[in-house]
């Protein structure tokens, strides 16, 4: 199996230079109590930067500041509109990169800390936040999906290309890399407009013109190999692209726009914000389901995180304590106690060398950002060490490593979003770390929106594998929108792994899933978009898709196996972040094919139409790794034929009409007679039929005429076989010498050849018998 992809986040942090900086003006907010401090506007991650060690180590660690990385913060305001939030910064003479249209939040570049003063002091600003990390779940060159999910079949069989139909792609970035411009490419980097003259355009890679509603000046362009992606499966469709951004209100200001003005039919996204709420729909949660209301697919990636999470109801460490914010700095009586047997506050996370991890955590309650007057009412932190030892969550002391400590609220005081995270980095050895989780305060045995519900977090932990967590993963590790309604999640399945390929040859010898898509399941999220508790149960993720495939920059030469042509000269695009697109190429095909088909028709065929994927991780059946199994898009054509037909006019009751064997180049509908007599058309031995009618008694003209003989009259035959127990096993005996001569022509060839050349040897030995007598 190839190794895990690399792991790839657009960072978005405070790179400060620090030389030069006027400290004493920060200082003295900090005597006065308005800018840092637990209950500061500072959050707590620039707070590290603006007040760490002396040594420097603590800045390294636990924020990764270098003058590289992006320098954007994450303003809340105050009852703003749009026109009054920008109105007051271009009055200050800043020019914020993005202004939410309610105005309750902005993206502003910061170069020095007297702008982070300024900002501060304004009574219209709530807080001042580091803009999270958001994380990619990651012509001339065609990939091998269209095969190996069947989508090259049904294309053909139905002379479609997606045509009509436009894929919106919300990634980091789309055309800003060397990779993706030239010095003709048009727009400038950065700018909206039509895409034109890019060198995946020049190689036939992408259409002539994409259209880009908002692209970022910084990122990997993984928009563009997503689209590369579905051009490859889809060469008709329409593309068009919005940054993510670098806030989840951004992000759903981007699904906002691709969803509405018919600027999008299908929308597929590969990012997630590691501040998504797990227990209430964060705002790229609703926005994606505005979407899906409107009947617009949309498709997100589930993760590449395998099985890191871990699910606990708080248990302090010291019962008889409750400190409830008294204290700024941990004493040990507030920490998790994560024995089940006796008393132990730390979490033992070992981590390979040269690897980067942020740990998230995430507790049951609703956030402000959703609602602002209906925030967290329990305030728990984050701290990291490299020592078992409290006085190591102090920072600057021996041990510390990283910390999160951005202020929520209390009982009948709410306020903020209950997340914190860090970041975690090691060199060139292995190394531990250990986790503990403090309440600062509020409630610490329930939740105060619900009494009886315990007060319980999670642990998500996204980037390097981790070697060893002491106690053992034990939950799920996807999160955030992929689990909102109507969603569909998509995990990853080699390409080579498909049944059209030899998936025996690898791993267990059944379908595998990728190693590291993420482990779903049901999950449930207990409070609505107005704060109030209410529980409702999601899964994760829907269905696999194919991931492995080419593109023409993005990627590795190597983690395939020697298979199809593989190794060959372009590079190998893994992820989920690759199997979403291929999916959303394949709706754009089905949607085509089929325009009647509302959204819950395509989910429905695709589901029941699944290939069950087996193999490592997974189960028999749905199961929480790749959900319904492998997307088989011809398969689900002919679901989509019996259950809602072209013209948007259901067939009638009983077997599918025969489909065109004229202009449309295919058989389409299944072998009526095979599929009853093994019980279901997704049965192998039906498939090595269809495959047999579709690629070589279509190919010429006698053979077209026997497939238009068989529509035609085989129907009632087929139904007097499927009532017969009896008729149907002896169909099964009499199909079988066919099937296995269209799987295996060259053993059935010499068998042929044995048989003719026994019935000659027979023949003569009877004549000479026959002499002598």
């Amino acid at each position: 199996m190839p190794n895990r992809p690399e792991f790839r986040s657009r960072s978005c942090l405070i790179p400060f230079v620090l030389a030069g900086l006027a400290w004493s003006p920060l200082v003295a907010l900090a005597a006065d109590g308005g800018f840092v401090g637990k209950n500061g506007k500072l959050g707590s991650h620039l707070q590290d930067h603006f007040f760490s060690s002396a040594d420097g180590a603590r800045v390294q660690r636990s924020t990764r500041l270098s003058v590289e990385r992006s320098d954007l913060v994450v303003v809340s305001l105050e009852s703003l509109d749009y026109a009054g939030a920008a109105a007051r910064f271009s009055e200050l003479g800043l020019v914020p990169e993005f202004v939410s249209r309610d105005g309750r939040s902005a993206t502003l570049r910061i170069s020095h800390a007297s702008e982070l003063e300024q900002l501060a002091t304004l009574p219209w600003v709530s807080s001042i936040r580091t803009a999270p990390p958001a994380i990619l779940r990651r012509g001339s060159v065609t990939s091998r999906a269209g095969l190996a999910m069947r989508s090259d079949q049904m294309a053909s069989r139905y002379s479609v290309d997606g045509e009509g139909q436009i894929v919106g792609i919300l990634s980091d970035s789309f055309a800003v890399t060397d990779d993706v411009r030239t010095t003709s490419t048009t727009p400038a980097r950065g700018v909206a407009g039509q895409l034109q003259g890019s060198k995946p355009q020049r190689s036939g890679d992408l259409p002539s013109s994409v259209r880009l509603f908002k692209d970022a000046t910084s990122g990997t362009d993984e928009g563009a190999a997503m689209a590369e992606l579905v051009h490859d499966v889809a060469p008709g469709a329409a593309l068009a692209f919005h940054t993510a951004g670098v806030s989840r209100q951004e992000f759903a200001q981007g699904i906002d726009t691709l969803c509405s003005n018919g600027n999008a039919t299908i929308v597929v996204d590969d990012i997630l914000f590691v501040v998504e709420n797990n227990y209430q729909d964060d705002l790229p949660a609703i926005a994606a389901g505005r979407c899906v209301e409107q009947g617009i697919p949309y498709l997100s990636a589930v993760g590449n995180d395998g099985d890191q999470g871990h699910r606990y109801v708080f248990r302090d460490a010291n019962p008889v304590v409750d400190e409830n914010g008294t204290e700024n700095v941990p004493t040990g009586n507030d920490l998790h106690n994560w024995s089940e047997e006796g008393t132990d506050p730390y979490l033992e996370l070992t981590l390979p060398p040269n690897s980067q991890l942020y740990v998230v955590l995430n507790w049951n309650q609703p956030g402000a950002t959703v609602r602002s007057d209906r925030g967290a009412q329990i305030d728990l932190d984050l701290y990291v060490t490299t020592e078992r030892r409290v006085s190591s969550m102090q920072s600057g002391q021996p041990g510390f490593v990283a910390s999160s400590r951005d202020p929520q609220g209390s009982t009948g005081a709410p306020s903020g979003d209950p997340v914190e995270w860090v970041e975690l980095v090691t060199e060139g050895a292995p190394k531990t770390f250990y986790i503990a989780v403090e309440h600062y305060k509020g409630r610490q045995d329930t939740i105060p929106q619900q009494p009886s519900v315990p007060l319980e977090f999670r642990l998500l932990y996204t980037g390097a594998d981790v070697l060893e967590a002491k106690p053992a993963f034990n939950y799920a590790s996807s999160w955030g929108h992929a689990l909102a309604p109507g969603i569909i999640s998509v995990a990853a399945v080699p390409w080579w792994e498909s049944p059209e390929f030899v998936p025996e040859k690898y791993t267990t010898g059944a379908i595998d899933p990728e190693s590291f898509t993420s482990r779903g399941g049901v999950q449930p999220v207990q409070f609505d978009r107005n704060g109030n508790y209410l529980v409702s149960q999601r899964y994760a993720p829907t269905i696999s898709a194919i991931d492995g495939n080419n593109n023409t920059f993005l990627g590795g030469l190597t983690g395939t196996p020697r298979e199809s042509g593989e190794h060959d000269e372009f590079p190998n695009f893994f992820g989920t972040s690759a199997a979403a697109p291929n999916l959303a190429a394949a709706l754009a095909i089905l949607k085509q094919t089929f325009p009647a088909a509302t959204l819950a028709d395509l989910r429905a065929a695709l589901a029941d139409s699944a290939i069950d994927v087996t193999g490592f991780r997974a189960a028999a059946g749905p199961d929480d790794v790749t959900g319904a199994g492998l997307i088989d898009v011809d398969a689900a054509a002919v679901l989509l034929q019996e259950r809602v037909g072209r013209d948007g006019a259901p067939p009638a009751p009983g077997p599918a009409p025969a489909p065109s064997v004229g202009s449309g180049g295919g058989g389409g509908g299944p072998c009526f007679i095979a599929t009853a007599a093994y019980g279901s058309f997704l049965a192998d031995e039906v498939w090595v039929l269809r495959k047999f009618r579709d690629e070589v008694l279509l190919s010429f003209p006698l053979g077209r005429h026997f497939v238009e003989f068989y529509y035609r009259h085989s129907p009632p035959l087929a139904n007097a076989i499927a009532e017969s127990p009896s008729a149907r096993a002896v169909v099964r005996v009499g199909l079988s010498p066919l099937i296995m001569a269209i799987k295996y022509p060259a053993t059935a060839l010499c068998l042929l050849l044995a048989m003719i050349g026994g019935g000659v040897i027979y023949l003569q030995r009877r004549q000479v018998l026959e002499k002598a007598s």
